[in-house]
């Protein structure tokens, strides 16, 4: 659960494309931005293929390993050279957007996509190739087998794919973990999923510790939103059951999801300095979590170590992929090469000792494996890159670090995921925001007002300035939106 919070933050700051090299970690010398010079990227023959991949200049490479991977591809008899074409970070997408209508690049880091705007302007620009027939064919297969199905169907925007999924958009989603020392298993397996659920179970149990609150809520942000079949867009609420569109504030699945809480605060059964939003409480940080002192733990990400025991049984509620695009990578819509291309890139993504080339260089010279995680040739730990990683969408097909979700039979279990993951009703839709204003700020700052009223002040507090901030409108404009992108 922490480890993943930390990957979401660096993750998020790096969405908003101001991130410093030391936000994730101390700043390697040893790692440097590629050069993009002739001399540097090493072509090696006139009948190779450059690729010409364009990310922000904090993703840092090495050099030598840049060239390992050219010179591999070529042994191999893939006729590819990658160059790779960094662009300031602080006009990464402006001048990305230049570079494609120049046709100065083939491939693109396209940022995350959920949570910003910048892959839906770029795919609106007209300057990134429609992936659909290019993956249902033949020239396709390696690159759209590389990445599982519900993935691709979460890059759609307006019921097409424009870009390739991000392979770091796994959403482990929330977890109840009930204690069987004080709940019985028919209990436990009688749980449908729901606050309200939780909220029977454990007033119906005998607590008499009165310094340890029977629920520890550990749940952050809107992560809440499996469990209410809802995503949160802008300020507004999409219920995946009915399919509308609705003002949070007026939804009774969001607020009754807060007055649940609110009535175990009241009851004693949570504890009042418990927000919840951003919540920052870790088990190492309370001692009735490590102790085992709790009825229920409900939480979001992957259980810490504490939880996985014998006497614990962890309830995962069923997760839902976004229907904001998860897009990382674009082809240009300009590239002389699109054959080439798309098998490059399939080669890129199927076969993992490129990619483990180009992120840890030649295993057993630079590298070796233990236990399945690479280190150092003198067993110390590895420059985990992760910057790389993100820009070039390297995450299933390398080598794990421990810090990594998926680190056991790391390319099956991922795929096992998202083919059991859910889909939002809304996949592919993506409304014009032009009208959000500030309501997507007052949404948020509605949240934060929760950990300082009561429900009722906070609904009461901001339902007027949802209104003075033109929610009505703004809603209705989204709801034609549907109404015309669903029929």
């Amino acid at each position: 659960m922490k480890k993943a919070l930390q990957k979401v933050i660096c993750s998020t700051l790096f969405i908003a494309m101001v991130l410093p090299i030391a936000a994730c970690g101390k700043k390697d010398e040893s790692w440097t931005t590629i050069s993009t010079s002739q001399e540097d990227q090493n072509v090696v023959n006139a009948d190779v293929t450059k690729i010409t991949f364009a990310v922000p200049d904090f993703c840092k490479v090495d050099s030598n390993h840049l060239k390992l991977f050219n010179e591999e591809l070529q042994n191999d008899g893939h006729n590819y050279q990658l160059e790779i074409k960094t662009l300031a970070d602080e006009e990464y997408f402006s001048s990305l957007e230049n570079e494609l209508k120049n046709g100065n690049v083939d491939v693109a880091f396209l940022g995350l996509g959920d949570g910003s705007n910048s892959i839906i302007s770029l795919i609106n620009s007209g300057l990134l190739l429609n992936l659909d027939e290019i993956l249902s064919s033949e020239k396709g297969k390696a690159l759209y087998d590389s990445f599982p199905k519900a993935l691709w169907e979460s890059v759609k925007c307006n019921g097409h794919a424009y870009s390739i999924p991000n392979a770091n958009a796994s959403d482990l989603g929330v977890y109840a973990a009930f204690n069987k020392d004080y709940i019985e298993e028919a209990a436990i397996e009688s749980w449908d999923g729901s606050i309200e659920g939780i909220y029977k179970i454990i007033k119906n149990v005998k607590w008499n510790d009165e310094e340890a609150p029977r629920l520890q809520y550990l749940v952050s942000d809107f992560d809440f939103a499996d469990m209410i079949r809802c995503e949160f867009q802008n300020g507004l609420l999409y219920d995946y059951d009915t399919m509308k569109i609705e003002n949070p504030l007026e939804s009774e699945k969001f607020i009754n999801y807060f007055k649940v809480l609110e009535q175990m605060k009241s009851d004693g059964y949570l504890a009042d300095s418990v927000s919840y939003y951003q919540n920052t409480s870790y088990a190492d940080e309370n001692a009735n979590l490590t102790s085992g002192k709790f009825l229920v733990v409900l939480a979001t990400g992957e259980p810490d170590e504490y939880l996985l025991k014998n006497n614990i049984c962890i309830k995962q509620t069923n997760s839902y992929l976004s229907s904001r695009i998860n897009g990382s990578i674009g082809i240009s819509k300009e590239t002389g090469n699109q054959d080439a291309v798309v098998d490059f890139l399939g080669i890129l993504y199927s076969e993992e000792k490129y990619a483990n080339i180009l992120i840890y260089g030649k295993q057993d010279e630079e590298y070796k494996l233990a236990d399945g995680f690479p280190v150092n040739m003198d067993g110390s730990e590895v420059h985990d890159n992760y910057l790389a990683k993100i820009c070039l969408n390297l995450f299933i097909n390398v080598h794990p670090v421990k810090d990594d979700i998926f680190t056991h039979n790391r390319k099956e279990t991922f795929f096992a995921f998202y083919d059991d993951i859910k889909l939002s009703p809304f996949i592919g839709f993506e409304a014009d925001y032009a009208g959000a204003g500030t309501i997507s700020n007052d949404l948020e700052l509605f949240m934060e007002k929760l950990s300082q009223k009561s429900l009722d002040e906070a609904v009461s507090a901001y339902s007027g300035k949802f209104k003075s901030d033109g929610i009505d409108a703004y809603i209705d404009s989204v709801k034609k939106q549907w109404d015309s992108f669903h029929q």
